[in-house]
């Protein structure tokens, strides 16, 4: 069995130097790291992660807890921390919560259980109180959904100034009938995009109706409620709030046989590797995926560390994709829509925006 001297021999480093390149120590360099690796790989060294975790109480693990593995978005978080923390000498250990409050909290002990170092948490609600607690003993990081005031570190995006920002680039493009499809509004991260929605509204002199933000759950039965809002108010546009929803709008469009996007645009929130699939490719607000990966690591190292011992609350901004799905008001749309303010008379045509 090959020993750590054989592959400092191998490597021609020193024994130290094998030990920081195999377990995210001190800085090495990304040619000594690799000459290390190639040496680790020609002998099949395998290390003994049990013993050094013993040394320095540390088991070199970081538990995650996402809401749908199968959801694109949290997927390719999933990545993005995984990358940070093996660069760090970090593994991770993955569970999904399916969106189910009490497996979450399950799992939540599980990683206890089995002596992770800390925790990412893409919460299924807004600050369990749960996770307050194991904070106390286990560093802990709230990734994405970052509602709440308790003491844990969080790492997010400017919801608010997201959605601002996709509906001003929609009524920059003439849509006054703007509709705004989310999951629930029982997470702060969708009600701060109903606030970024109606920010914009209120600045271009729009009035904000509440029955323009369509919540659209998380069923089977999620393009029938989509199919149903596009034929009650006849928007030029829509806003998907979420990745999912922006599938399932398409899906509706498609359903209704609507011109796509000459006589509906659509413009969708997160961006992933699928939105140059569809036809046309999909315009989205993108959020910094490897960015937040890479700054919940950092937050959750920082506390194993002992750098800090106050919360932080990191919000990244948003850019926003152009592509093909989000075209100029038609010239019959706004005829329609000067119209309908002539004449209000409680038709689909008289809703607001």
């Amino acid at each position: 069995m090959p020993t750590i001297r054989d592959v400092a021999r191998l490597a021609g480093v020193s024994i130290a130097t094998v030990s920081n390149a195999l377990s995210g120590g001190r800085h090495v360099s990304p040619q000594v790291r690799e000459a290390v690796l190639a040496a680790v790989r020609e002998l099949g060294y395998v290390p003994n992660r049990l013993a050094r975790s013993l040394r320095n109480r540390r088991s070199q693990t970081i538990g995650l807890i996402v809401p749908d593995i199968t959801n694109p978005f949290f997927s390719s978080l999933v990545k993005s921390i995984e990358q940070a923390a093996r660069a760090r000498g970090y593994q991770v250990l993955l569970c999904s919560s399916e969106e189910d409050a009490l497996l979450e909290y399950d799992l939540a002990l599980a990683l206890i259980s089995r002596q992770v170092d800390g925790m990412i948490v893409i919460p299924t609600q807004d600050a369990p109180r749960y996770l307050q607690r194991i904070g106390e003993k286990t560093p802990v990081v709230l990734l994405d959904r970052i509602g709440g005031e308790d003491g844990l570190d969080r790492v997010g995006v400017d919801n608010l100034q997201a959605a601002r920002r996709g509906t001003e680039y929609l009524l920059s493009q003439g849509h006054r009938r703007i509709l705004l499809l989310i999951s629930t509004l029982e997470l702060a991260n969708i009600r701060e995009r109903v606030e970024g929605y109606q920010a914009a509204l209120e600045a271009a002199g729009i009035g904000f109706d509440e029955r323009w933000v369509v919540p659209c759950g998380r069923g089977a039965d999620t393009a029938r409620v989509v199919e149903k809002a596009i034929q009650k108010y006849r928007p030029s546009a829509i806003f998907a709030a979420t990745n999912r929803l922006s599938l399932v709008a398409v899906q509706a469009i498609r359903n209704l046989n609507l011109p796509f996007p000459e006589r509906i645009s659509l413009l969708g929130f997160d961006d992933f590797e699928w939105s140059t699939l569809l036809q046309p490719y999909l315009s989205t607000v993108r959020q910094p995926l490897e960015e937040m990966g890479q700054r919940a690591i950092q937050l959750l190292l920082e506390r194993l560390e002992g750098v800090r011992s106050g919360p932080a609350r990191v919000l990244l901004p948003c850019e926003l994709a152009v592509r093909e799905s989000v075209a100029p008001v038609a010239l019959s749309m706004r005829r329609k829509e000067v119209r309908s303010k002539d004449n209000p008379g409680g038709s689909a045509k008289s809703a607001k925006p």
